[in-house]
């Protein structure tokens, strides 16, 4: 047994920064010293409401980088740079027989078991993924979030000539690098009502708007909710052309109202993009192969000790780009 600081969550949703118990790891579990932590929006979620948490008090992070300090079955060497793949699947229903990804009581990294904001976390080895030596841990620390912005693309093989992009949060600009590599000649429009967002978007060659409306844009061919807002889907349905497609990557949870007649009449797809499937080792090969494409994305970094004040900060104002924290 060791002692880990950590950021912790009380069922009362208080935010401070503690000390976790860590069991000593078995055969089949390692003990990860963390480098880096990212926040992404359902972390936000998660301390607003404490949903999806299963062990109180939590520790939320499910971006995280670390080396291996410890792994008695020897799945890893001592030493070894590893993330997380933050699925937790319960490995014996019908959608487990299909992908991890569509598990019918999925859990997450952070919410089942203690996550990577603290110091070492204790981690199966079969969630464990090795980092190219090439790979700087800052810029390893995205690969989560890319895995899931790949998913997300990857669910329309035919991106068009017009992408739409609501919400250019972490997400949304992972995704918009993944367009931009794969189609580079594809018109991507963002909408994201927070300035800062609309400059980094328009940075990466974006035509960045706070309203679609107000930029006169043509229909798109594909639209990315990555935003989640309330009336995103209707939005979505709107400002897509005829035969065009829609894809949910943001974890929206307020109702709408929409009239199926609409969805049928324009000939729509509809995608869910939950997690990630294969994505994982494909996105720290990315990463690694073009840094400096991904390393401006990361726009505020912060040691642990800063979390609780950071992270009550974001849930009223957003940060520009992605958070990182440092154990």
């Amino acid at each position: 047994m060791s002692s880990s600081r950590a950021l912790i969550l009380t069922e009362s949703l208080e935010l401070s920064i503690g000390v976790r118990e860590v069991a000593d790891p078995g055969v089949g579990e390692a003990l990860v010293r963390i480098e880096w932590a990212g926040i992404c929006g359902s972390d936000l979620h998660v301390l607003r409401t404490g949903d999806w948490v299963r062990v109180w008090p939590a520790t939320p992070g499910h971006e995280f980088v670390g080396v291996v300090e410890q792994c008695p079955g020897a799945e890893f060497t001592i030493g070894t740079r590893v993330v997380v793949d933050s699925r937790v699947p319960c490995g014996a229903c019908d959608g487990c027989a299909r992908a991890a990804n569509q598990c019918e009581s999925i859990g997450w990294v952070g919410e089942v078991f203690p996550g990577g904001l603290q110091e070492r976390a204790l981690i199966p080895t079969d969630l464990l993924v090795e980092v190219p030596a090439s790979l700087e841990p800052e810029l390893a620390v995205l690969a989560e979030p890319l895995a899931v912005a790949l998913h997300a693309v990857n669910k329309v093989p035919d991106l068009g000539a017009e992408v739409l992009i609501l919400g250019y949060g972490p997400i949304g600009m992972l995704v918009h690098a993944e367009i931009a590599l794969r189609r580079p000649e594809i018109r991507v429009t963002v909408v994201d009502p927070s300035p800062p967002r609309r400059g980094i978007a328009a940075a990466f060659g974006a035509v960045a708007v706070a309203n679609y409306v107000d930029g006169d844009i043509a229909k798109a061919d594909v639209v990315f909710d990555a935003a989640g807002y309330p009336n995103a889907l209707r939005d979505s349905i709107e400002w897509v052309r005829n035969g065009g497609a829609i894809v949910i990557v943001a974890l929206g949870h307020a109702a709408e109202s929409i009239l199926p007649a609409h969805v049928a009449e324009k000939g729509l797809r509809i995608h869910g993009a939950n997690g990630f499937a294969d994505e994982l080792p494909v996105a720290l090969t990315k990463l690694a192969a073009s840094p400096e494409r991904f390393r401006a994305l990361i726009t505020d970094a912060y040691p642990l000790a800063d979390a609780p004040e950071v992270l009550r900060a974001m849930l009223h104002e957003p940060a520009a780009g992605k958070v990182v924290f440092r154990p």
